[in-house]
């Protein structure tokens, strides 16, 4: 998708989520190329920003629509979501489930649990201890959720805290959402995760970060191997709430340095002058949703581009490339944001990912 757009069109959802998108052409991004028999698919983090997103935020009644055309208009196969809340909103009975019934006309669906993978379903006679932050949707027109070979759950929902030990309190509950899923064009199977770290700056939730990072491999395998899923590649979409510039060795560092890639660092790269949120002490009274975003450059004494970035896409596995990045940003021709796709104080993260069939 271009950087600078004269998508200036207005859309009103009215009563029912079908009218979503109605009168909008929808405009697919750009795509890098795929290796010839090299099955693609397009995956994206997005931190959506909770139901009481913190001002200058418009409400989510608001912002939903934002939200939703985001995630459909990106042409994207599979989205892990972050602040899709539990929390009741004025259409929904969930933040998550405000989304999913927003997109779901356009194929989206979130990974079918069972009440036992499901490790985190709440129910008043059952309130489980998890922090329900994070959300997992892919596109039925592409993406296909697998019958594992020993007939065990293909998706499910757990605490941090059964990935690795010793996490403080604000990072222990935390919703980690799991699912094996294959692309209809023949990739994978493949596993795909949709995590939010803890957002805390001290010393110990820095340290349950690299914890979880530490950690990681682990967990996989050992879930692989209990679903009879041994060897498949997995797709890590999270946000971190960890950067190189003020985290230089933190878990985003711990992951790579155990052979995780980075999309970021895929050949074909857009919009990466941009962070993945938008806070920055330049931006003053505007943190968070800026009429304009703080475009990152290159100096002498900065030759290397260095955008703050929370939001990632990491993939570990043979043959697992990924080929194209994206900052998902749209803005008009004077470089603010347009203001319909501004649903949220991040960026969406997008990459173009080619899995091998097996």
């Amino acid at each position: 998708m271009n950087t600078v757009g004269s998508l200036r069109r207005r859309m009103t959802i009215g009563a029912g989520v079908t009218a979503l998108l109605a009168g909008l052409a929808l405009q697919a991004p750009a795509e890098a190329a795929t290796r010839s028999g090299s099955p693609a698919l397009v995956f994206a983090s997005y931190n959506v920003c909770k139901t009481d997103c913190a001002a200058p935020a418009p409400s989510w009644d608001i912002r939903r629509d934002r939200v939703a055309r985001t995630i459909v208009e990106s042409s994207v196969d599979v989205v892990g979501l972050q602040e899709a809340t539990h929390w009741p909103t004025t259409n929904a009975k969930t933040q998550f489930l405000d989304i999913q019934n927003l997109t779901a006309p356009y194929g989206f669906k979130s990974p079918e649990y069972t009440n036992d993978s499901d490790e985190c379903r709440w129910t008043a006679e059952n309130p489980r201890p998890c922090t329900h932050t994070t959300g997992m949707l892919f596109n039925t027109k592409t993406v296909q959720q697998v019958t594992t070979p020993n007939g065990t759950p293909s998706a499910g929902t757990m605490p941090m805290s059964r990935i690795a030990a010793g996490l403080t309190a604000d990072a222990a509950p935390r919703k980690v959402v799991w699912a094996y899923l294959k692309g209809l064009n023949g990739a994978g199977p493949f596993l795909a995760l949709s995590v939010h770290v803890s957002t805390l700056k001290d010393p110990a939730n820095e340290a349950s970060r690299i914890a979880f990072g530490a950690s990681l491999d682990a967990w996989v395998q050992a879930l692989n191997d209990a679903h009879g899923m041994a060897g498949v590649p997995v797709i890590l979409m999270a946000d971190l709430n960890s950067y190189r510039k003020r985290q230089p060795q933190g878990v985003q560092t711990t992951l790579t340095n155990a052979g995780w890639a980075d999309a970021a660092n895929a050949p074909v790269k857009r919009n990466v002058q941009y962070s993945t949120i938008n806070y920055n002490p330049l931006l003053l009274a505007e943190q968070g949703f800026p009429k304009k975003p703080y475009a990152f450059k290159t100096s002498k004494k900065r030759p290397v581009l260095d955008a703050t970035r929370i939001d990632y896409i990491l993939t570990k596995g043979a043959g697992v490339v990924a080929t194209d990045y994206e900052v998902v940003i749209r803005l008009n021709p004077d470089g603010t944001f347009i203001p319909e796709y501004q649903g949220s104080d991040h960026q969406m993260v997008r990459a173009t990912i080619e899995i091998p069939a097996t």
